[in-house]
């Protein structure tokens, strides 16, 4: 859909959301009023965002053109919204690890800081056991922490050891390969990463057009290792990772992160939203 078009439909939106703001009840009474706001006045971030295919649509298209600096902007702000906290509580930081590979895939590397920071390691009480494993490798691996990678690594180790989907275990043994600077194992399990991610969508953020999650990887080895070393690892030669993406990312390490899709005045609060760095995740 072209950007003038859902402009326009974030607008019908944004209108219809408004308009239950007006109260127009007969009570005057401030609990009345009170009450009747908790129970209206709640928007869902993503019922004013466009939608999964138009994202793909604007992804594919900059694809198509070489638009490496577009596809960079498309991305950046799609995943604002996968950051986004929940009110509800629960377990939606575990989502975080794959934001934070898209990330590195975009150049948001600011965003590591915020939705995956060091205090991440004491929690335990994840609802799936992939994300401790690899959250905490990942952590160990940006904060350079040996005390961490002391007891992250064996338990990263034995994950492997245990059934899971490949996809996890291809991309948790290449932070186990950054870690040991083993680019051989590194350039096969990156490999492996862009093979099983078509047929594991169990927990990712959804369908991309390419393996973001592969890129983000190849760009993290980018920043963590010695020149020399990240030489030594090999782009993945398969239909789903785009080589020239990855050379262009290579040589600008801080792409441009402006709005691809800006929405109109009236709705200039949402742009603010986008731009925003991601809310910290806090423990409590």
């Amino acid at each position: 859909m072209e950007l003038q078009a859902i402009s326009a439909l974030m607008q019908e939106r944004y209108r219809i959301i408004m308009e239950k703001f007006s109260y127009e009840g007969k009570e005057e009474e401030a609990k009345e009023r009170l009450r009747y706001l908790l129970s209206n006045q709640r928007i869902s971030f993503s019922s004013l965002a466009p939608e999964p295919k138009d994202w793909n649509a604007w992804m594919e298209e900059c694809i198509r053109n070489a638009d490496w600096p577009g596809l960079c902007r498309v991305m950046n702000q799609r995943g604002k919204a996968g950051m986004m906290p929940s009110i509800y509580g629960g377990y939606h930081y575990e989502k975080n690890f794959h934001c934070m590979l898209e990330c590195f895939a975009c150049g948001n590397i600011l965003a590591m800081e915020r939705i995956l920071p060091p205090e991440l390691v004491r929690v335990k009480n994840f609802h799936s056991p992939f994300f401790p494993v690899a959250a905490h490798m990942l952590i160990g691996l940006w904060q350079r922490d040996k005390a961490v990678l002391e007891w992250a690594v064996p338990e990263a180790e034995r994950f492997l050891e245990k059934k899971s989907s490949l996809l996890e275990k291809a991309m948790l043994s290449f932070l186990l390969d950054l870690e040991s600077g083993d680019m051989d194992r590194g350039s096969e399990d990156l490999l492996a990463v862009c093979k099983s991610y078509p047929r594991d969508q169990r927990h990712v953020l959804g369908v991309r057009p390419f393996c973001t999650l592969a890129h983000g990887l190849y760009c993290l080895a980018q920043i963590l290792l010695p020149e020399d070393v990240f030489g030594n690892l090999n782009m993945p030669k398969y239909k789903n990772f785009i080589s020239e993406f990855a050379r262009w990312r290579r040589e600008h390490s801080d792409p441009d992160l402006s709005l691809w899709f800006r929405y109109p005045e009236d709705m200039a609060m949402i742009n603010g939203i986008y731009e925003a760095p991601p809310a910290r995740l806090v423990l409590w």
